[in-house]
């Protein structure tokens, strides 16, 4: 890797500088594709994917909301886990839908092998594990030769094997093998050549068939409802420490929040907010956010954004968060959502907020795959336009 020395520019802080992009060796953008196995072994002798957390009612819920799972995959250049290992798909994934089987993803692809080895791609997603069509998560960033990358996953279902466990004949899912074609932009450090593995090789960035990138605009409420008898956000972790913290620090709370139209709860639902939120902040309620807004209607149903920020959960001040992936119309989406808390309602005698409502707009470049219609929820807006005061949100 290139070595530099960066100076310090006047203008900018103490602790950051301006870099000279040359001195670090940066490439033209290119467009590679890779086709791997992912083996997700959930039980047996020696599983790859262990529950880590999960809430008091997740056994019980019909999609296992609540429960996390860390996994160390394997990734192997054929459908038999005896293939050829090329990496490890490590990270987690949590189930985030109450009424569907939806996971929020997060993990890396470390490669191992030739001269991708000890580079990684970083996925941030949606994922309906048991659809039987393909299926589209964001690649978000990535290290050594993935460095900038971004682009997305296919996946699709290729053999669910069931067995018994300890002599029980109920179904266990002991092996979820998923077939992935995962189409990559190698942004700017990767130079792809002939020197390509089996698994890898280059694509033709036209016969995806983007459109040029486009600036759009929606505002919508999001209602996130953690008591009462039909809550849409539970605890699935927390420290022996955080109920005596004021911050509620270290909590884990898995949501799956309704995306409205309106303020009102049953104003039309246009989505869902599927994701997690956790206390990060000793001194201040200051949330990391983890989500995925997936859309429900008209030509976006199935299209999805996600959203990692952090969020002054109960300030008065227009909160910002940045939107670093996306799919379907929303494919290679970048941008930021803008929320407020409009209300907040603490019913008699119960402690719990029930439930906050927050107001979001949403700004994001998006290179559509396909043209698209406007809704009364989404407007295109020119490229110069300014960010949101507060007195803009609500």
């Amino acid at each position: 890797m290139a070595e530099y020395n960066p100076k310090i520019d006047r203008r900018s802080q103490t602790f950051g500088g301006v870099l000279s992009l040359p001195k670090l060796g940066l490439k033209t953008e290119k467009l590679s594709h890779f086709h791997m196995y992912w083996h997700d072994v959930v039980a047996g002798p020696k599983p790859t994917a262990v529950v880590v957390a999960k809430a008091p009612t997740t056994s019980k819920s019909n999609n296992y909301f609540g429960g996390v799972v860390m996994i160390d995959d394997a990734l192997t250049e054929g459908p038999e886990s005896s293939s050829r290992l090329i990496g490890r798909a490590q990270g987690f994934y949590a189930s985030a839908g109450i009424h569907e089987a939806a996971t929020l993803v997060n993990m890396n692809f470390v490669f191992l092998v030739g001269k991708y080895n000890g580079s990684s791609l970083c996925i941030m997603g949606r994922d309906k594990t048991l659809s039987p069509g393909v299926r589209e998560m964001p690649i978000v960033g990535g290290s050594g030769l993935f460095r900038f990358a971004r682009g997305y996953i296919l996946s699709l279902n290729y053999q669910f094997v069931m067995a018994k466990i300890h002599s029980k004949s109920a179904l266990s899912l002991a092996t979820l093998s998923l077939l992935f074609a995962i189409l990559c932009i190698n942004c700017i450090i990767v130079a792809v050549d002939g020197e390509l593995q089996t698994f890898g090789r280059v694509l033709n960035p036209t016969d995806l068939g983007p459109k040029k990138e486009k600036l759009s605009h929606f505002l919508m409420y999001r209602h996130d409802i953690v008591s009462g008898p039909n809550p849409t956000a539970i605890e699935v972790a927390s420290a022996s420490t955080t109920r005596n913290s004021s911050t509620f620090f270290g909590g884990v709370v898995m949501m799956d929040d309704p995306l409205t139209e309106g303020p009102e709860l049953s104003s039309k639902l246009i989505g869902r907010a599927q994701g997690f939120y956790a206390s990060a902040g000793i001194n201040e309620l200051a949330m990391l956010v983890n989500m995925n807004f997936a859309f429900m209607v008209g030509e976006y149903n199935g299209s999805t954004i996600s959203i990692m920020g952090r969020d002054a959960l109960l300030s008065e001040k227009v909160q910002e968060m940045p939107i670093v992936g996306g799919a379907g119309l929303f494919r290679f989406a970048r941008g930021y959502v803008q929320v407020r808390t409009q209300k907040v309602n603490v019913t008699s005698g119960d402690d719990n907020l029930i439930p906050e409502l927050g107001s979001l707009r949403i700004h994001l470049f998006t290179r559509l795959v396909r043209d698209h219609k406007r809704t009364k929820w989404l407007s295109a807006i020119p490229t110069n336009s300014g960010g949101l005061s507060d007195a803009a949100v609500g």
